[in-house]
């Protein structure tokens, strides 16, 4: 508390403690808030105080991404990692021209709307941005490549830190504006309203910080890299600026010395430059560098690609005269720079504004741009209304993997409707495209709330509440978490969190325990979905019995994913198509691992052997069936743990195959037809 008492700016008149705001109440967040403040190390620097505002993100606004949906649906560039630019659907995206583009559209990716009007303006604008060659043309090659980051000026105009070479930044912002408000001024109303009209009023607010450092800043200097007030200001300036003036002239007049000395021709073979680092200098090509060795008088600075770069005695003295004098001026200067940073600090929050319009406009230039250039061009989505209880897209593709050289995508179709279907339990073999088929549906889903267009023939898409998954697994080791622990956590909060207005994606849910633990959780948990949540679910697994559910669940679904066997082969055809599959392919797909041959074969073995044991047991139903085989098992762990013993008793043979004949007679007893089957066949 006590660090954001010193960090808030309080307005006029308000109690100086944020136990007075209304936030106060929200004691997690705050407490949350201070381990990032200790973090930035934020009251280390005394500018910071009283720079900040405390405001409340009201997360209605936006629809709901959990951890898992970011990383499953690849939202953002994995750290660390130098991968193509659309490996991650923020990398496809960012085509944006200036630094506040580029941080918004981060923002907008990670935070979708779930304002209908809000995000039908931002399709409007991308329309009219994606049909109009010229004006996206324009504004990408010509208008705002050349804006700078107008917010981290804004923000050094704020705490006072500006320097004049800033205000000649933003000056030179300033006059960029009118041909930007030229290539917007005759287009659609939408563009006008959102864009033109703000711009102009903020340019009009701004045309006096404008004329302000047209009148004190010496523009003849600014192309040696000098941000110097005019010598009109004050007396001493000008004396101080004649003493300068008068040494740039004796300096270019060392140029036709030093020509004669080294005969070469002044202005072409031997050059009179200057920069920041070394102020003024000589300097020739690299095939000239002879004529200065070994030369008395010269002294060589550097070498580069350019050329080499040295001083005469005589320049070294006047322009360490020049240098001394220039820095007086600077010290001379500071008291009128200060005045005219804190005059040019009263339009910070004008800037600020500003460069929100030039970030909003440059993110969905880059939307429009995306959705012209892919391989198959994208199309607007049509909206409805949240409760409206529609997602229906047709050839959706997945707009990364499309991207990828030498893949040919295969777009599928998914149809959600409350009340006929909201959930689609996906089937088949591994590899043939089933997680790639459920979390391109989320993609396209979450491309149109943020206000892109999307990768699909047609799409049409109720606002979501949430988008969650639970995909892939993987331990916390610093958590203390299994890799199943992780699964079911995340389940869970997919359970609590998903509604009627949610698009949920599972993929292989129940991996990380028994195979018929696994099946029965994943049964419990899709069957909840469909029929108490009734949300948008995309279920992929290899539990085949799963698809029982759709007898019992009207609302669900059964899809698959298409594959074909010839001869030891497998094809996989990326296609989905209505109906259950039966088999998942395992085999053929550790066939073109190029598994061992013979492990191929004893795993071929042992699938028919189990196939065969569960065959013959006959059950009414696939409950029933599952309810038997676990007895089943049950009774062999204990026949087990009985055979452990015997090893401890020293048993002669004959005594062992007595006591072995007596547990097989038990386990007769137990009439479990499972038991009874394997029994029999051994």
């Amino acid at each position: 508390t006590q660090d954001l008492n010193r960090l808030i700016m309080f307005e006029e008149g308000q109690q100086q403690s944020v136990n007075a705001l209304p936030e106060s109440k929200f004691t997690t967040a705050l407490s949350a808030l201070g381990a990032i403040i200790r973090y930035l190390e934020l009251c280390n620097d005394g500018e910071n105080f009283g720079q900040f505002k405390l405001q409340l993100l009201d997360h209605s606004r936006f629809v709901h991404l959990d951890s898992a949906a970011v990383a499953a649906l690849s939202l953002l560039p994995q750290p660390g990692h130098s991968a193509a630019k659309h490996h991650s659907v923020l990398g496809l995206l960012d085509h944006c021209r200036t630094q506040q583009g580029h941080r918004l559209m981060a923002q907008w990716v990670k935070q979708p709307l779930r304002d209908l009007a809000a995000i039908n303006e931002r399709h409007d604008i991308v329309n009219t941005i994606a049909n109009d060659t010229g004006l996206r043309q324009a504004l990408t090659e010509e208008n705002l490549r050349h804006i700078p980051d107008l917010q981290v000026l804004s923000n050094r105009l704020q705490r006072k830190k500006a320097s004049m070479q800033d205000c000649y930044r933003i000056y030179q912002a300033l006059k960029k504006f009118p041909f930007l408000l030229e290539t917007l001024g005759e287009e659609n109303v939408t563009i006008r309203s959102v864009f033109f009209q703000p711009m102009q009023a903020l340019l009009l607010d701004m045309q006096n910080l404008q004329e302000m450092i047209e009148s004190t800043l010496d523009f003849s200097l600014v192309d040696k890299g000098e941000f110097l007030i005019k010598p009109e200001f004050d007396d001493d300036l000008k004396e101080l600026r004649y003493k300068m003036d008068s040494y740039e002239d004796d300096i270019r007049k060392t140029l036709n010395k030093a020509a004669r000395d080294l005969s070469l021709e002044p202005g072409k073979t031997i050059k009179l430059e200057s920069n920041s680092q070394y102020g003024y200098f000589f300097r020739v090509t690299l095939k000239d560098e002879k004529v200065i060795r070994n030369v008395k008088g010269y002294t060589e600075l550097d070498a580069n690609k350019s050329g080499v770069r040295f001083r005469s005695n005589e320049l070294t003295d006047l322009n360490n005269e020049y240098q001394q004098a220039r820095d007086e001026y600077t010290k001379q200067q500071e008291a009128i720079v200060a005045e005219v940073i804190s005059v040019a600090a009263g339009y910070s929050q004008t800037l600020q504004s500003l460069g929100h319009l030039v970030a909003q406009l440059d993110v969905l230039t880059s939307l429009a741009m995306v959705a012209v250039s892919a391989p198959v061009p994208y199309v607007r989505p049509v909206m409805h209304a949240k409760d409206t209880g529609i997602l229906s897209l047709k050839q959706a593709r997945h707009p990364c993997l499309e991207m990828q050289e030498a893949v040919s995508y295969i777009a599928n179709d998914v149809n959600f409707k409350q009340g006929e279907c909201t959930f689609c339990m996906v089937t088949g073999p591994n590899m043939g495209g089933k997680s790639t088929f459920i979390r391109s549906i989320g993609v396209v889903a979450l491309l149109a709330h943020i206000g892109s267009f999307v990768p699909c023939e047609f799409a049409e898409i109720s606002v979501l509440d949430s988008i969650l998954a639970r995909v892939g697994a993987s331990d916390s080791q610093v958590k203390g978490m299994s890799t199943f622990m992780v699964e079911m956590v995340e389940t869970a909060s997919i359970i609590r969190t998903a509604t009627s207005n949610s698009l949920v994606i599972i993929d292989e849910l129940g991996r990380g325990t028994s195979t018929f633990e696994g099946c029965g959780i994943a049964w419990a948990i899709a069957e909840h979905l469909a029929v108490t949540s009734k949300s948008f679910t995309l279920f992929a697994t290899h539990f085949h019995e799963l698809t029982r559910l759709s007898e019992s669940v009207k609302t669900l679904a059964n899809l698959h994913v298409t594959a074909v066997t010839e001869q030891d082969t497998l094809t996989l055809l990326y296609q989905v198509r209505p109906g259950a599959c039966d088999q998942s392919f395992g085999i053929h797909i550790a066939q073109m691992a190029r598994f061992p041959p013979s492990v191929i074969q004893d795993a071929k073995r042992k699938l028919s052997e189990l196939e065969d044991h569960q065959s013959l047991i006959i059950a009414e139903n696939d409950g029933k069936k599952r309810k038997i085989i676990q007895d089943g098992e049950k009774i062999m762990e204990e026949i087990i743990e009985e055979c452990k013993k015997l090893k401890q008793q020293n048993l002669v043979d004959s005594d062992i195959a007595a006591a072995i004949a007596k547990l097989k007679k038990e386990a007769l007893s137990r009439n479990n037809p499972y038991i009874n089957a394997l029994l029999a066949k051994a």
